[in-house]
């Protein structure tokens, strides 16, 4: 959950503000956004044993590169959400903003942020399902005749697939299971839910 949580972080910090100055700017949404899907479009676990070599000898090295791969797995999600949050941002509201001569910080905080806040929501449900899945790859991995792997329902799940322990390999993916809903009831839905009531343009 932590390496989830941390995936998720590490995504919004870049994800907000270049999606942001991509949504923006309809030049740059015409050039950068095809060119996004394209990257967006290479699979993650594809990039997995390189990032496994790089990062397996360092101290908490799996645990870095499982971060990583997550990352590289869901930021798009959230990407896209955002640049289409920021195009969708009316244009009155944004020359207002202008007449009233905001500063960014104020820009920020009262129209863009609240702005794309549902896209933001709707981005990171997907993000973080996508980093759960990501998880039974990225826990366990076996390298030059050797197996590395880290706590994780991820990893026990690769450990008991091959080992054909079945009852371990239910009790992990039904606590996956039970974890995610249990998140999206308890925050995504909530979340959800101030989205769809305080910020839409009706």
């Amino acid at each position: 959950m932590l390496r989830v949580l941390a995936a998720l972080i590490l995504s919004l910090l870049w994800t907000v503000p270049v999606g942001v100055a991509i949504g923006s700017n309809a030049q740059l949404t015409s050039k950068l956004q095809p060119l996004m899907q394209i990257i967006a479009s290479v699979p993650a676990t594809a990039l997995f044993p390189i990032i496994a070599i790089i990062f397996i000898s360092l101290p908490g090295g799996l645990n870095m590169a499982a971060v990583l791969l997550m990352l590289l797995g869901t930021q798009w999600y959230l990407l896209f959400n955002i640049i289409a949050g920021a195009t969708a941002i009316p244009q009155d509201l944004k020359d207002a903003a202008t007449m009233l001569q905001l500063d960014r910080l104020t820009r920020w905080r009262t129209l863009i942020l609240p702005s794309i806040f549902p896209y933001i929501i709707t981005g990171a449900i997907t993000s973080a399902g996508g980093a759960w899945n990501a998880s039974i790859i990225a826990e366990y991995i076996q390298f030059r005749g050797k197996t590395f792997s880290i706590n994780g329902l991820g990893a026990l799940i690769s450990e008991a697939t091959p080992n054909g322990d079945y009852p371990l390999l239910l009790a992990a993916t039904l606590t996956i299971i039970l974890t995610v809903v249990i998140i999206n009831v308890a925050i995504w839905r909530r979340m959800y839910h101030i989205a769809e009531e305080n910020y839409h343009f009706d």
